[in-house]
């Protein structure tokens, strides 16, 4: 019996049923690892290009609705998007507008715009910008994202994406 006990465990340590299950299984958190962690850098690349696109999306607004809008209350945006308030860009009718035209999470998002009192040829206060929207000064918009990974290995801190837009006001 001994002999016979002895016999089965020595066949069964040469065997090497199942040892496909368990390399499978390595290679496959090896690989669904790359995978994720792929399309996780893929976010991040698509949230910096659209940082930099909403900046300039925001202070086109502002340019074209300067302190003498006189057109439709209508946005350019998705059909779904209507103002309610009075067609001169403020710093919260951009920040309203970069907010409702995107498609990431708002709460993520801040948007700043600020008149710095220039304009494109002076770098000083100008008595023509005494008025922060008026026509041929410039309009300063900020946006930044905070953005974080979704993987467990890579950086669990926060990642600030900020992107800034400064345009001459036309109208």
């Amino acid at each position: 019996m001994r002999k016979l006990l002895l016999k089965r465990l020595k066949a069964s340590l040469r065997d090497d049923t199942g040892s496909e299950l368990v390399e499978f299984a390595l290679c496959a958190i090896v690989f669904f690892t790359v995978i994720l962690g792929t399309i996780d850098v893929g976010r991040a690349m698509f949230l910096y290009h659209f940082v930099s696109a909403a900046a300039q999306n925001g202070s086109r607004y502002a340019i074209v609705r300067g302190a003498s809008w006189t057109g439709s209350c209508q946005s350019a945006a998705p059909p779904k998007f209507t103002l309610g308030y009075a067609c001169q860009a403020s710093a919260d009718d951009v920040q309203n507008y970069v907010k409702a035209s995107t498609g990431v999470n708002p709460d993520n998002l801040s948007v700043n715009t600020t008149w710095p009192g220039t304009t494109p040829s002076c770098s000083s206060s100008c008595s023509l910008c005494s008025k922060t929207n008026n026509k041929g000064c410039m309009v300063k918009v900020q946006v930044t994202y905070t953005f974080h990974f979704l993987m467990p290995f890579l950086p669990s801190n926060a990642i600030y994406f900020k992107g800034t837009s400064m345009k001459t006001i036309q109208q």
